[in-house]
């Protein structure tokens, strides 16, 4: 008589028959699943580019309102279009004041970027034409939530408004990403040219990220309808969401305890996370000569800001930045992380003076313009996002014999 197989050899095969019964369906959702092509933004070795642009040269000429029309238009405007750009919102950078009263009654103690999502929706409910979900009628209105959120912002840190407005008539020559850093500062100073500059790259390396879970509910809705604003309330209410554990504040408020390069190689000899943030697995790339080190593959947007911080060190507390950033980079290079675009963007903020619990403020700003136009391209695709669900079959119950 043979014996009787184990018991962990019975489970074993219980197991692998139910495997192979089980539904493909039931294990099947949506990662990995490529939902589509876009043009708004290609990833290259040596650039990155917003609708065939290379995003270095839209930095240089330093003109958000230039890579807004782009992403929203899909051409670069000429001299005429982007004036009027500017003008619309110049002229739509007013809100009136029941708006103002009512985020001015918001409990001081709320984190700025929780107002995110409530300002869309407030100016969304106060906007002239609240009922036209006509395609130009929500692009409209896109620009006027664009031009109106960092005002309404403003109210909400305090600030008191000039007829309706957040700046001064002296300020208003400043470009929107001009008036948005003096509108996030606590002192309410007005940026020189280089800082403006500064600030105006980094809103045009930020608009645009790979595929998030922002941006993938803007393309959602897209395929849904064409109400960009309606997008933008569920986008920004994601972003806030998955920033609940603020990792621009963090990286800010570690960069500023770290007080020169020998502290900054304490504390990573010290740490516990394997991966501080700020930094992700990047690619060694060898040198083109042998005498020369190897080399990191990062996004050229990163290296960009970098570039910009280094045209702002005119403080000790800057040069201290610097050297605690580099050691801080260096050191992390030899396990082959790299640093993000988050990471360089969080030492140009520290450098523009831009309060820490404001910065993803900032970046979630600037997103709202990639986000408009990832709906607005998904909308002119006609591809469908919706996926199908497998329900699960109810047994009626049967009638009494």
């Amino acid at each position: 008589m043979k014996p009787a197989p184990a018991s962990y050899q019975v489970d074993g095969l219980h197991q692998l028959v139910n495997a192979i019964d089980k539904p493909a369906l039931e294990t099947k959702g949506l990662d990995g699943v490529v939902c589509g092509h876009t043009d708004l933004i290609g990833f290259y070795d040596d650039r990155t580019e917003y609708c065939g642009q290379n995003v270095a040269r839209l930095c240089k000429e330093g003109s958000f309102e230039a890579v807004m029309w782009l992403l929203l238009n899909d051409e670069m405007p000429d001299s005429e279009r982007l004036a009027d750009c500017c003008s619309i919102l110049s002229d739509s950078a007013v809100i009136d004041q029941p708006i103002a009263d009512m985020v001015s009654a918001v409990p001081l103690q709320t984190r700025p970027l929780d107002l995110f999502p409530v300002a869309i929706s407030l100016l969304s409910c106060f906007d002239p034409t609240p009922c036209d979900r006509t395609l130009p009628a929500s692009r409209s209105q896109f620009w006027r939530v664009m031009a109106q959120t960092p005002v309404l912002m403003h109210v909400a840190f305090g600030g008191s408004l000039n007829e309706g407005r957040a700046i001064t008539d002296e300020s208003r020559t400043l470009s929107w990403a001009g008036q948005l850093l003096q509108i996030l500062r606590d002192d309410h100073a007005p940026p020189t040219p280089r800082e403006e500059h500064a600030f105006n790259v980094l809103m045009i390396c930020q608009c645009l990220t790979e595929m998030r879970p922002a941006c993938f509910l803007m393309r959602l809705f897209g395929s849904i309808v064409n109400d960009v604003v309606a997008g933008l309330k569920a986008s920004s209410s994601m972003y806030v969401s998955q920033l609940r554990n603020d990792p621009y504040t963090w990286m800010s408020s570690r960069l500023r305890r770290l007080r020169s390069p020998q502290e900054a190689e304490s504390w990573f000899a010290k740490r516990s996370s394997p991966i501080p943030c700020g930094f992700e697995p990047a690619e060694v790339l060898a040198g083109s000569h042998p005498e020369e080190d190897n080399q990191l593959r990062q996004d050229p947007r990163a290296l960009l800001l970098k570039e910009q911080c280094r045209q702002l060190l005119g403080t000790m507390d800057g040069l201290i930045l610097e050297s605690v950033s580099a050691r801080l980079e260096n050191l992390m290079a030899h396990n082959a992380m790299a640093p993000t675009m988050d990471w360089a963007s969080t030492r140009l903020m520290m450098l523009l003076d831009v309060p820490d619990d404001r910065m993803s403020l900032a970046v979630g700003l600037a997103r709202m313009v990639g986000w408009a136009a990832q709906t607005l391209e998904q909308f002119d695709s006609g591809v469908s996002l919706l996926p199908e669900l497998h329900y699960a079959e109810t047994e009626l119950p049967q009638p009494p014999a």
